[in-house]
């Protein structure tokens, strides 16, 4: 099968598409014929120290595909050879909702995940594609969503009625959050930074957008609200000060991401005084991803999909994806 493999000696190039063997699944897993999958962050960061990788490593979280062979004790398991599934990224969580156990990864690294024509992946990871959605939007909700999903609702605790604040607007996981918690029952506050982009927030569901370049965000916030927001969610960990400062007394802030900065910066009191909570989220349970696809299904909203490349053009999806001008989620066509 071809696959985008990628290059340990950092003096080549970072990822090559090759041929390698199409894996066999064990006894419990399965195997998915991919119709498309998509890039998160997470790849590029780990591309970028891709010598601490094992050789031939292949990455990627996010598919959906069909189901072309099941393992022997995967038979009774309801799935079966011909369905059309998506894939959970969350493999081995473990038995506990708080956390992650020990045996804990995310599809794509160590497992070889699905920037590839094929992918094995324990037959407890996937799911019926929701009916409206096609292979591009599928693939494109795996990480994205289960994180926006549970910093949103499982650790910040969402109720409708409340106003959210969603950092990022235009990324994968900001575009999947305004869905979310518009599809939730609340009120959302989009900080993105180009008249584009706050169109696309709009359309999705944002009641009102904050360009973040222009305007000062906790200001702006605690003005439209008439004393603050309820959550705010930061993916990018440069918002925490102006998250902080726009949230009412008690709010809550989950944080899931450093796209923007490694460090967070935060006066200390602003935390305290206010009795803020901030929440560190990551990735999703088994749990999670069940309820995100619950209400997908009932709400029969869609990722939005900034633009599909060939699995040929990897290269050319990891420079879309650290574009400026990409709103939504880059997915790879490993049939074209």
């Amino acid at each position: 099968m071809k696959a985008a493999v990628v290059q340990t000696d950092p003096s080549a190039p970072p990822v090559v598409v090759s041929d390698v063997p199409v894996p066999v699944p064990p006894p419990d897993w399965v195997l998915v014929r991919l119709r498309a999958a998509a890039l998160n962050r997470l790849d590029a960061m780990m591309l970028a120290r891709r010598e601490e990788e094992s050789p031939g490593a292949i990455f990627g979280a996010d598919g959906a595909g069909e189901v072309v062979e099941v393992g022997a004790t995967a038979r009774d398991s309801g799935v079966g050879e011909g369905d059309s599934v998506i894939i959970s990224p969350s493999l081995f969580w473990g038995p506990s909702e708080v956390a992650p156990g020990p045996d804990y990864e995310i599809l794509g690294s160590p497992t070889h995940g699905t920037h590839a024509e094929y992918v094995a992946v324990p037959v407890a990871n996937v799911h019926p594609v929701p009916d409206h959605m096609g292979w591009a939007e599928a693939a494109a909700l795996p990480m994205a969503g289960v994180t926006a999903w549970r910093a949103l609702v499982t650790r910040g605790r969402l109720a409708a009625g409340e106003t959210v604040v969603v950092g990022a607007a235009s990324s994968g996981v900001g575009t999947m959050a305004i869905q979310i918690a518009a599809a939730s029952g609340a009120r959302v506050i989009a900080v993105t930074s180009t008249e584009e982009k706050a169109k696309r927030a709009l359309s999705l569901g944002a009641d009102t957008v904050v360009d973040r370049t222009t305007t000062d965000v906790a200001a702006y916030v605690t003005d439209v609200t008439d004393g603050g927001a309820d959550l705010a969610l930061d993916p990018t960990g440069a918002l925490w000060q102006p998250m902080v400062g726009g949230l009412r007394p008690g709010g809550r802030l989950a944080v899931v991401g450093q796209a923007a900065a490694a460090t967070g910066s935060l006066r200390v009191q602003s935390v305290y005084w206010k009795q803020v909570d901030i929440l560190g989220s990551s990735m999703g349970s088994p749990r999670d991803f069940s309820a995100l696809l619950g209400q997908v299904a009932d709400r029969r909203w869609s990722p939005l999909v900034d633009s599909v490349h060939p699995l040929t053009g990897i290269a050319g999806a990891y420079a879309r994806l650290d574009s400026p001008e990409r709103i939504g989620k880059v997915v790879i066509d490993p049939t074209a």
